[in-house]
């Protein structure tokens, strides 16, 4: 047998021992996490989604071509800069309202999408209205839901005096442990709040990874305690913007300043720049909009893909957040999200 014909044969024995999905799977770079709160609680419109518009979102999922991963295994590709297949989107959900058990997970479930329930104990231990019980927690568990941390009082973590967020936390995870014999290794801030102090606290606590509430795709090696989350609610529900944030890849960048969300006076607005992968070769469609600004902001262009985002306005007191999105080509777009936080009381 000569060499040429050996080769052919090797070839079409690993064509045939391979899987046909892995012969045209399209790979991405990063994932779409989506956060939910509300479902069909139509008297808080700003933390829920209605139901026609859940339903909506499930349609696209399920039609569009998206790649659904459990929490736990798509953090495992985050951390080991694995690819994901291509439109992967991961759905979480804050807060525990019981409306995710008798709405969301039933729709979800029979739809064959998993989910993530991020649980704060004390408004469970208090039978709050409105609030899964700890039996309906372990329903949801044992059903396939994993459940994240969230902390015990759902406070403003970065407003506790002394050692308040550590106690806070400990308290919810000595409950997880007494109601479902385990402490969930991934955490989710609070309001999305977060400074370095705060991550930290939750690294040291030994969390395996921990969730913002911030705009934007999450690249493979994400910093793993500010993972960045799309927001999805009735204002941002509309099936155009879900097609828009489902779709997203994360814009490649590195090099990015400042490097701390927290910004003192002397720094706000901040000097906030990156780098983008040579890869992506034109920069021409790029902006990036200041939460607070109405508008874009000025992009200096500098050798190497250099990126400078420069605006006057100084950031207001609380959580902010800049995003900078460009067409990816294929009706996709590249999408980077920054949160900034501005000392100055604890917001509403």
């Amino acid at each position: 047998m000569n060499k040429i014909v050996f080769k052919i044969i090797i070839l079409l024995i690993g064509l045939l021992t391979t899987p046909i999905d892995s012969l045209y799977a399209q790979n991405d770079a990063s994932a779409v996490f989506l956060i939910y709160h509300r479902f069909g609680e139509d008297r808080y419109p700003t933390t829920n989604v209605r139901l026609d518009q859940f339903d909506a979102q499930i349609a696209e999922l399920k039609s569009g071509g998206y790649h659904f991963m459990k929490m736990s295994t798509a953090i495992e590709h985050l951390k080991a800069g694995q690819n994901f297949q291509e439109k992967t989107v991961v759905l979480t959900v804050d807060d525990a309202f019981d409306s995710v058990l008798t709405e969301a997970w039933p729709r979800l479930k029979a739809a064959g999408i998993p989910l993530a329930l991020f649980v704060s104990t004390d408004l469970v231990d208090k039978n709050t209205p409105g609030y899964l019980s700890w039996d309906e927690i372990r329903q949801l568990q044992k059903e396939g839901v994993e459940i994240g941390h969230h902390g015990a009082a759902h406070s403003h973590l970065l407003y506790e005096e002394g050692a308040g967020a550590q106690e806070d936390i400990e308290r919810a995870s000595r409950r997880f442990q007494e109601e479902l014999g385990f402490v969930p290794e991934v955490f989710a801030y609070p309001y999305g709040e977060y400074d370095q102090g705060l991550i930290n606290l939750v690294q040291r606590l030994g969390f395996k990874a921990a969730f913002a509430q911030y705009s934007g795709a999450a690249p493979i090696q994400s910093d793993m305690y500010s993972i960045p989350r799309f927001p999805v609610n009735e204002r941002f529900g509309n099936l155009d913007r879900f097609k828009l944030i489902s779709n997203s890849i994360a814009l490649p960048v590195s090099d990015v300043i400042p490097r701390e969300p927290t910004l003192l006076n002397t720094q706000n607005p901040p000097s906030f720049g990156f780098t983008v992968d040579v890869k992506v070769k034109s920069l021409a469609n790029l902006a990036c909009y200041p939460s607070h600004l109405g508008k874009a902001a000025k992009l200096i262009k500098l050798d190497g893909n250099r990126v400078e985002v420069r605006f006057d306005k100084p950031f207001p007191a609380g959580r902010n957040r800049i995003n900078c999105t460009m067409p990816a080509g294929d009706g996709r777009w590249y999408w980077l999200g920054r949160y900034f936080l501005v000392s100055g009381g604890i917001p509403d």
